[in-house]
């Protein structure tokens, strides 16, 4: 008897170990299913994404004669489609277990992050490459090419923040 008796109390105790680990593994589970907040460091990622893409796209010739010949409204609808499909990603995706932070209690906070970095940086590296005022040289053209442009920058300054 005795010989079973420490048989089932050393199986016991294994049982126990294993409860122990299983409950370990489902508290780190459970901490990296918490949402993530938007942080700086999703700034500067979201920042370096749109750079990476900005930067190429504003240097094309291609850009700025869409920016001359396109009317503003083409060029504002071209926008939106792309502000719509973002919304649509962000809001609906399960890529990423960020916490849905929403201003106005609809728009998806890094919607409108990503969104303004990406004009942002569109805008002021057509500026400093002297796109503007040597080649582009109104205010109308410079909106429509940085909006042309960061419809691009937006898809690298959303792939970089996801990436992570």
């Amino acid at each position: 008897m005795n010989r079973d008796t420490e048989k089932l109390q050393n199986i016991n105790r294994k049982v126990e170990e294993l409860d122990k680990k299983i409950s370990e593994i489902y508290q780190d589970f459970e901490k990296s299913k918490k949402l993530q907040r938007f942080k700086f460091a999703d700034f500067v990622q979201e920042f370096i994404g749109a750079l990476i893409i900005a930067l190429p796209f504003s240097l094309t010739e291609e850009i700025w004669e869409l920016a001359e010949k396109l009317s503003f409204l083409r060029v504002f609808f071209i926008y939106l489609f792309v502000v719509l499909t973002i919304f649509l990603f962000i809001r609906y995706s399960k890529l990423q277990n960020w916490e849905q932070q929403n201003v106005f209690g609809f728009i998806p906070l890094r919607m409108i992050t990503s969104l303004s970095i990406s004009f942002s940086v569109s805008l002021t590296s057509l500026v400093i490459f002297g796109i503007f005022p040597d080649v582009i040289s109104d205010i109308d053209t410079l909106l429509k090419a940085s909006l042309l442009v960061s419809v691009f920058a937006v898809i690298g300054s959303l792939g970089v923040d996801m990436a992570k």
